[in-house]
């Protein structure tokens, strides 16, 4: 392919430029719409429809992308299966809005820091001129707006309870892509290398102190997740024991 749809970059994105702080402001201001306009989007007569019509964009936005790997004939096994973090947690919270369960939302809501991740630190270099720059930036805001929208449309807020399903889950995916990892030669979900993610700071000290470091950061930042809404929890709960 040439021109727009090109894997060629053109004009290249710069991190923390002026256009990364405008999708950051978007992102942000998406979130706020969806808080603001809660009540009204909750009492709509076709909410569901709406709901549903948001994860059905989602995904074939997510296919979007591999159809353009395919068309510029640079799809590999590594790189292009929805292997990851962003990948699991798009998934879960897509299947997540459009069955409306909350038993989804609840694992996939401590993994959204990875898109918080891939909005601050975008590994693309891809900007206005190239397809894959607005695939890669409203595929990863719509991490925020799906959860978003569940959290404040649903009113679905998860507890203690959740975080561990959250972390048990995680952790038999980590296990199962650690694994294949080693035994294939891939770095899926950075399970060999940090690849210029945050992730460096753990390495140079050896791969034990590498993985070690990565899956406690990602606990810590999940139960970071969670810290809001034990607060919410506990606030609730004392009400209930005043009545």
């Amino acid at each position: 392919m040439s021109g727009f749809f090109s894997d060629t970059v053109g004009i290249e994105f710069v991190s923390l430029g002026f256009l990364h702080i405008i999708v950051i402001c978007i992102v942000i201001l998406g979130v706020f719409l969806i808080y603001f306009y809660r009540e009204k989007i909750r009492n709509l007569k076709f909410e569901r429809k709406l709901a549903m019509g948001l994860a059905i964009f989602a995904l074939i936005w997510e296919f979007a992308h591999y159809f353009w790997q395919i068309g510029n004939g640079i799809w590999t096994m590594e790189d292009s299966l929805p292997i990851g973090l962003c990948a699991f947690t798009l998934y879960v919270a897509i299947f997540a809005m459009y069955f409306k369960k909350f038993s989804l939302f609840e694992i996939g809501y401590f993994w959204t820091w990875g898109a918080i991740a891939s909005i601050l630190f975008p590994d693309i270099l891809y900007s206005v001129d190239r397809f894959r720059f607005y695939q890669y930036m409203i595929g990863h805001s719509f991490f925020f707006f799906l959860f978003a929208y569940m959290i404040f449309v649903y009113k679905w807020y998860p507890t203690f309870k959740s975080f561990i399903r959250s972390c048990i889950t995680l952790t038999l995916i980590v296990i199962i892509l650690l694994i294949t990892s080693h035994a294939t030669g891939s770095n899926l979900m950075y399970m060999l290398n940090a690849d210029e993610t945050p992730f460096s700071m753990f390495e140079g000290n050896g791969y034990l102190f590498y993985i070690t470091g990565v899956i406690l950061m990602s606990l810590a930042i999940m139960f970071i997740w969670y810290i809001p809404f034990y607060f919410y929890n506990k606030r609730n709960q004392k009400k209930i024991e005043k009545k």
